[in-house]
């Protein structure tokens, strides 16, 4: 029974191991640092720059970083704004908007946008399931490229993973 005691109480000075972080840092112009224990898709050849996931149960849960060359040098924020607005009520069925506005992004000006809606969500090739999503987005616009922050998550996910994505979107700079 002593020796139980003096087990746990040595648990108890064992520093627990603190995760560590590493920042991205994309050819588009943008770094983000996460927790280097969230896996990741990079690819810089496409729109999605980068999917980091907070979980490793629901591929759905996850931040994302995204870029648009769409636009030509003179487009401005309202028009980034319409067209991803149009996108949203499109792409969504059962959309709410929570919350939106003006924000900024990495320093810039940005909208910033909080909905709820459902969609299908890929799970792999044969799985796929309409799911409700509540999905946090913010966008900026920099000499033509728009820039699209992302936190989405299964509804019931959403607040738990909330503070973890905060952090990372926070740490979106423009390089």
């Amino acid at each position: 029974m002593v020796l139980m005691r003096l087990h746990a109480l040595s648990y108890l000075l064992i520093p627990k191991r603190r995760d560590r972080e590493i920042t991205f840092e994309s050819a588009s112009g943008f770094k983000i640092t996460y927790l280097t224990r969230c896996k990741t898709d990079k690819n810089e050849s496409t729109s999605v720059k980068l999917y980091i996931y907070l979980t490793d149960y629901a591929p759905v849960d996850a931040v994302t970083v995204s870029t648009d060359e769409s636009f030509d040098e003179y487009a401005t924020l309202d028009t980034v704004t319409q067209r991803y607005t149009d996108a949203i009520l499109g792409a969504y069925t059962d959309l709410t908007v929570v919350e939106k506005g003006h924000a900024t992004l990495g320093g810039h000006p940005a909208f910033h946008t909080v909905y709820t809606g459902t969609i299908t969500v890929h799970y792999g090739d044969e799985d796929m399931r309409e799911e409700t999503l509540k999905i946090n987005q913010a966008w900026t616009i920099r000499q033509g490229r728009a820039y699209l922050v992302t936190f989405k998550a299964l509804i019931e996910d959403y607040d738990r993973y909330l503070a973890q994505a905060q952090r990372i979107i926070d740490s979106f700079t423009l390089v």
